[in-house]
């Protein structure tokens, strides 16, 4: 009995050590004896791409991706949300599938309006349709080798002018896991009733394909070959004895915080006024070397202001500045967020130049769209600017008081798409140019985004 048991004992062993990579707990061996346990890498991190529009993709937050169904869109029409996934640092362990669900929850949707300034109602489900659900990633692999689609549809279910939101949700498999803040995909939809709202802006961003650097350039890869709109000889905004100049403003992204200590960059974009170089009569910029490239400067000359507000990347706001004759007051979504005492008269063009977007290098670029910029020969009051905030309720009523006045909605008819018509009949009509570019081949053209909405706090 001994003998067998000494054999079988033996045999187990032989067996243990041809196996020679598990544990009493199937756990897998490593080392020259094949008895030293794997140290635990432990989870790895995931990350929730968004990929609509664009081939690199953008970490989901909670902005959301506004899809936006224009009133002479046709019922039936669609539009696609693509979804991808990546390793955060590293690559992936192993073969593995991660699924994006529909969350349907009234507490996601309350965060959300309250966090986002209006009401949201769950998207019904005749609009969209998940084609693909699988975000698939390979072992050895940084980026996931599929994408999850969902096709959004201008359904009849849609009532006009309401706010609609879908959620979806990366589910990570075992191994892996995600940042709450980066787990959650929201798109805001709405079927535009043609209220009024603008029906389209200017894009500033560079037009498609024009990405390449001239030849005189040093690609510092900072906005480059963006749009902007100049005026030329603008008399009638020079010496003004009151004034009032106000616009829509969205800015995709602003200016990486980091620039701020290079002086080429200084964290600048530009919104309206002439940078030359030199000290404007009058200049309105996000960032400097000192301040926020989420924060407006005021210019005038040598004085520098700094708007009291913090503005946030991918949303419009209506913003305004107003003088009338002894003090001038800025505007954020009709709220005053700065005034100052000022006597006198006030330029808005320097040596006869007025423009939008424009900065004084090819990379301080104004990256974002405008609508409805107005300039005014009074002060409008804060009534006044919130009233007509996304449209002018009677041009043919204020026309005697509009210095320029630019939708930013379409292209001046025979301009061949170089110029926006400046329609309060002042013949200020803009045109558009390449930020720093010399390469005379490529001819700007102007770029009208008719896919938005806006919402203003």
């Amino acid at each position: 009995m001994k003998h067998i048991i000494r054999t079988i004992l033996a045999l187990a062993a032989a067996v243990a050590m041809l196996a020679g990579c598990e544990d009493g707990f199937g756990k897998k061996l490593y080392g020259p004896d094949s008895t030293v346990a794997p140290e635990d890498a432990g989870d790895q991190t995931l990350v929730f791409l968004d990929m609509t529009g664009s081939e690199a993709g953008a970490p989901v937050s909670q902005m959301p991706v506004d899809v936006i169904f224009a009133a002479d869109q046709p019922i039936g029409q669609t539009r696609d949300v693509t979804m991808s996934a990546r390793m955060e640092s590293g690559r992936s362990r192993l073969d593995c599938n991660f699924s994006v669900e529909i969350r349907d929850d009234e507490a996601l949707l309350q965060a959300y309006a309250e966090a986002n300034g209006y009401d949201v109602t769950q998207l019904p489900q005749e609009s969209f349709l998940l084609l693909t659900d699988i975000i698939s990633m390979e072992a050895g692999g940084q980026t996931a080798v599929s994408q999850s689609i969902l096709r959004l549809v201008n359904s009849s279910s849609l009532v006009q002018d309401r706010d609609y939101l879908l959620i979806l949700e990366l589910m990570p498999e075992a191994g892996f896991i995600i940042e709450e803040s980066n787990s959650l995909l929201y798109v805001h939809v709405k079927r535009r009733g043609g209220s009024g709202e603008p029906v389209g802006a200017a894009d500033f961003r560079p037009m498609p394909g024009d990405n390449a650097l001239d030849a005189d350039g040093v690609d510092l890869g900072i906005n480059r070959n963006n749009l902007y709109y100049e005026l030329r000889y603008a008399d009638n905004l020079e010496n003004l004895a009151a004034c009032t100049i106000e616009g829509l403003v969205y800015v995709d992204s602003f200016k990486d915080a980091s620039e701020r200590g290079d002086g080429t960059l200084a964290g600048i974009s530009s919104v309206w006024g002439y940078e030359a170089g030199t000290d404007s009569d009058f200049l309105l910029r996000f960032g400097d070397a000192s301040i926020s490239p989420d924060r407006l400067q005021l210019c005038f000359g040598d004085d520098k202001y700094i708007i009291d507000y913090t503005f946030r990347e991918k949303q419009w706001y209506h913003i305004a500045m107003t003088f009338n004759g002894t003090e001038i007051i800025f505007y954020v979504n009709g709220r005053s967020r700065f005034s100052m005492q000022h006597s006198g008269t006030l330029n808005l063009s320097t040596a006869g130049n007025f423009n939008l977007g424009q900065s004084f290098n090819q990379w301080r670029g104004f990256n974002g769209m405008m609508s409805e910029v107005r300039i005014w020969s009074v002060a409008r009051t804060s009534r006044e600017l919130r009233d007509n905030a996304v449209s002018l309720a009677d041009l043919n009523a204020s026309r005697d008081l509009l210095l320029a006045y630019w939708r930013m909605n379409e292209a001046m008819a025979g301009s061949d798409a170089t110029k926006i018509e400046d329609v309060s009949g002042n013949g200020n009509d803009i045109t558009v140019a390449r930020q720093g570019a010399s390469d005379g081949s490529i001819v700007p053209k102007v770029i009208i985004n008719t896919d938005i909405d806006i919402n203003l706090r």
